[in-house]
């Protein structure tokens, strides 16, 4: 008996282990954009790959505007008061992603693929900052 209830104890910390450390709709997207973003920038400059490329971004967006709907952790520790700027300011942080991905669709559509590559470090300034400002440490 003692053993029966030590099992089930211990299957229900498990599970409330797992269930705690699940990623959050959020994260699943910034997981789409940085599995997204490393591909990409491994291909960007391949003319081989443009179609490819142009699909990838495509998908990139999407996370982008999926994340536009959804909130930051970090909003539940920001006072009411403040919420309504803070989201604001999140959604202008992926407004600026989402328009990266398309200047960097269009030099890749074009292939000005030295262009693209530029841009891409563009990204990596908006994930900083967005990242500071948004993510909960």
């Amino acid at each position: 008996m003692k053993k029966t209830i030590l099992l089930a104890s211990s299957l229900l910390f498990c599970a409330a282990v797992l269930l705690a450390e699940q990623d959050t709709p959020l994260e699943m997207q910034m997981q789409i954009l940085a599995r997204g973003m490393k591909q990409l920038s491994m291909q960007i400059n391949d003319p081989a790959k443009q179609q490819e490329n142009v699909t990838l971004i495509e998908t990139l967006k999407q996370a982008a505007i999926t994340s536009t709907g959804l909130e930051p952790r970090k909003t539940a520790s920001i006072p009411q008061a403040d919420r309504d700027k803070f989201l604001a300011d999140y959604r202008a942080q992926i407004g600026k992603l989402s328009e990266a991905f398309t200047q960097i669709e269009d030099s890749v559509k074009t292939g000005k693929y030295d262009q693209a590559k530029s841009l891409l470090t563009r990204i990596g300034s908006i994930k900083k900052e967005g990242h500071s400002k948004f993510k909960q440490d």
